[in-house]
């Protein structure tokens, strides 16, 4: 993060605003953002894992590793209703003229804010698909973003990395495995417990009528063992396999409207970002071509906007997200 003077803020925010063409400092027009590159795969001990950079690599761009971790939660945990949790890392390497307590103020606020922008579509979209017994357990989803380095837009480019994060990832296929007890007599005729597993199919509903077992003690008569035992399940893949995310073109983008009244840019720079300080972050779902989700707005700086303002405003940027996702989708789908 740099620090600009009024003068130089005062420059650079007339030049946006000058007519007949607006000028920036690298040449691109108010609503074009610069290259924008993804990969998959980056971390792989990681259930999933993407790199997102905007700019040029290595030339003042903004560069994110984001992974995804899946751990076994039991639903009658107290975070049972919590599927997911993220948190963000702000490097010295990015920030240099921060703090150490000024890194970690920062790297709180933004998972927080990168939080509220993916929770919405968690819930919807990806929690269905992380049960593994029902009523019993589930994944719960970690995320970790590292920014590497910041040159401007960090939240559109935090929740990139998070959507090629989820694209790459892999859910593991479980099979139920029900261990259940019955009676059995051993060699001195004594009685015991002994767990049978009893594995493939809903161990739920297996679970119901059955284990109990008759065992006639050499009396005559019957004695009936008792119902119980467990639910589990065991991987049917390799730590590595798994599969896919459905439908993960309905993942989340989006969008920073940068607010110089009266025009909006996007893909701010840094020193673009420091001159113009008020901004509206709008986060899009695009589950098909025909729908379109707003799930999440935040507005940042000091400058109000006028309530009349705001549907223009959503309207463009639901605008910009889409074609935004068409990019993001077609390149990750050739990854």
């Amino acid at each position: 993060m740099t620090s600009i003077s009024k003068s130089e803020a005062a420059y650079i925010a007339g030049a946006l605003l000058a007519t007949p063409t607006p000028t920036r400092a690298d040449g691109r027009t108010l609503l074009d953002y610069r290259a924008i590159s993804v990969e998959t795969g980056v971390a792989p001990a990681a259930n999933g894992s993407g790199r997102a950079v905007i700019g040029a690599v290595g030339n003042d761009a903004t560069e994110i590793v984001a992974a995804v971790r899946l751990e076994v939660e039991d639903l009658s945990s107290e975070d049972g209703d919590k599927p997911f949790s993220c948190s963000v890392t702000c490097t010295p390497s990015a920030y240099p003229s921060l703090t150490p307590p000024q890194l970690d103020d920062l790297s709180t606020d933004l998972s927080i804010i990168l939080s509220d922008a993916l929770i919405t579509s968690i819930h919807t979209h990806v929690a269905p698909q992380l049960v593994i017994t029902p009523n019993g357990k589930r994944w719960h989803i970690s995320l970790e973003a590292v920014i590497t380095s910041d040159s401007g837009n960090v939240i559109d480019a935090l929740v990139i990395a998070s959507r090629t994060a989820f694209w790459n990832l892999r859910i593991p296929r479980t099979r139920s495995v029900e261990y259940r007890k019955t009676f059995q007599q051993d060699d001195g005729g004594l009685t015991m417990d002994v767990d049978q597993p009893s594995s493939t199919g809903d161990a739920f509903k297996s679970a119901v009528g059955k284990g109990v077992r008759k065992y006639d003690g050499g009396s005559g008569k019957g004695a009936v063992g008792r119902k119980g035992g467990g639910a589990d399940f065991e991987l049917e893949d390799y730590w590595d396999d798994g599969v896919p995310l459905k439908n993960r073109e309905a993942l989340p983008v989006c969008v920073t409207l940068n607010l110089l009244p009266p025009i909006h840019f996007l893909d701010a720079t840094t020193l673009e970002g420091e001159s113009v300080p008020t901004k509206l972050h709008l986060v899009f779902s695009f589950p098909s071509p025909t729908e379109c989700f707003i799930q999440n707005t935040r507005m940042t700086g000091p400058d109000e906007v006028p309530l009349k303002a705001l549907p223009d405003l959503i309207k463009a940027g639901q605008s910009y997200a889409s074609k935004l996702a068409t990019a993001l989708t077609t390149q990750l789908s050739a990854e």
